[in-house]
């Protein structure tokens, strides 16, 4: 089943939209004070759903590709300061 946008009335005067799936609420709006106004947060709301990116912020930072690089460049910068302090003292 997809997903739809109902428009509710939960007092005269008062318009607020539902994201039901599968007769689950997915979201829900804040009250809006003219019908109007709820149906083109509608439209906004499913223009930035299409557009928004997904962030895994439970992934810790070390292990992200970032955290990744900075550790093989750290062990990289460590192997060849250890290269030059073995090539000086050899060089004595």
């Amino acid at each position: 089943m997809a997903s739809k946008f109902e428009i509710r009335s939960p007092k005269a005067g008062q318009f607020r939209w539902v994201l039901i799936s599968q007769g689950r609420t997915l979201a829900t709006s804040p009250v809006y004070t003219r019908r109007a106004l709820a149906e083109k947060s509608i439209d906004s709301f499913r223009m930035a759903a299409i557009a928004a990116p997904v962030t895994d912020l439970t992934v810790p930072v070390s292990e992200t590709t970032p955290g990744k690089m900075a550790r093989a460049a750290g062990r990289t910068a460590g192997r060849v300061a250890g290269m030059v302090k073995k090539a000086a003292d050899l060089g004595q």
